[in-house]
Order: C-alpha cells, then sequence, then structure tokens
C-alpha cells in the first residue's frame, strides 16, 4: 500500500468517526490528529511566503485559518516563510485539505495542508509563526488554531518573544502600523 493510499485510508475512518459523533481528537493545544475531510496528496515545489506555497498538481495554496508576517514586514515575513520551509518534508510530499470554499479571490486553492502526521497550519501557530486569521465558513479547525495561539502567545514563542506580531499582517496590509 503505497503512504498516499494509507493516509487516504486513515483520512477516511477519522472522517467516519467525526460523522458517528467519536472522533478521536487530542487536547486542543495537540491540534487536530487527522484530517476529517478528504484529502489529495501533492508535492510542494516552491514556498511563496510564510502561508502559501505551490503544490503540485494544486497549483498555489494559501493556508487556511493563518496568517504569517508578510515578506516586507522584515526580519519576521523571511523568519515565518523559513518556519514554513522546515515543516515541510524534504521530499515535498504533503497532503491539503479543503474546507468549506475551494479558492480565494487571488484563485489560490484554499487548504489546511498536511504533512508527516500533523497539519502544518496548526504548527506554525503553536511555535509562533502564524497568527489565526479565520474567513467564515472556513473555520473547521479555528478551536485548534485558536488554543495553539493562546499557547504560543502566553509562552513567548517565535515571533511572539521578538514582538513580531506587534504589528499583525492584516494590519500591515491595511497601512495601519509599519
Amino acid at each position: 500500500m503505497t503512504k498516499a493510499r494509507a493516509f487516504l485510508l486513515a483520512a477516511g475512518v477519522a472522517s467516519a468517526m467525526v460523522h458517528a459523533g467519536c472522533a478521536a481528537q487530542t487536547g486542543l493545544d495537540d491540534g487536530s490528529t487527522s484530517p476529517v475531510r478528504e484529502v489529495l496528496a501533492c508535492t510542494v515545489t516552491r514556498i511563496v511566503d510564510g502561508d502559501t506555497l505551490d503544490c503540485d498538481p494544486v497549483g498555489r495554496v494559501r493556508l487556511l485559518g493563518v496568517d504569517t508576517p508578510e515578506r516586507a514586514q522584515e526580519p519576521f515575513g523571511s523568519m515565518a516563510t523559513q518556519a514554513l520551509t522546515d515543516l515541510i518534508p524534504k521530499d515535498g510530499e504533503v497532503f491539503v485539505e479543503a474546507d468549506v470554499e475551494d479558492r480565494d479571490r487571488y484563485d489560490r486553492a484554499l487548504r489546511y495542508v498536511w504533512a508527516e502526521g500533523r497539519m502544518v497550519n496548526w504548527a506554525l501557530v503553536r511555535t509562533g509563526y502564524a497568527v489565526l486569521l479565520t474567513y467564515p465558513p472556513n473555520v473547521q479547525y479555528v478551536d485548534w488554531l485558536q488554543a495553539a495561539q493562546d499557547a504560543a502567545q502566553e509562552e513567548g514563542a517565535g515571533l511572539w518573544s521578538v514582538d513580531g506580531f506587534a504589528c499583525t499582517p492584516v494590519e500591515y496590509r491595511r497601512g495601519t502600523c509599519r
């Protein structure tokens, strides 16, 4: 059985458990343990920034539920990009999971990214390199992402330790801070 087929089988079992009301989830600070929707295998070909990557055959992927400093927010943008790079396996093999909406206004695929048994989106928030950013109806994992942010902020993890979010990415894009 291929790695992708085994992962899809596990995802199907997890999905069935969710629908049966008995999903095997860990505590909120541990994140979700498995996808609840169908996943697709893809190969990361380029890390664009801390919350965007190119993945064959999906195309440009915007990580759902998270926001990282913009590239121009140096040195924080580079740090977030490196954090995402470090979470992607060397062979680039990941799995992507959609939520309610498939694409954003820039035609990027909106996805949760799974690598080596954990959600990359959650790991970025929990290690302090991303903040929670949700756009309903894409809120499938919002509770886990919020708990991850609360813990990272409380611990001063990642960019929280160096005021990397004194100007949040969304505030920066709006021009309300620099």
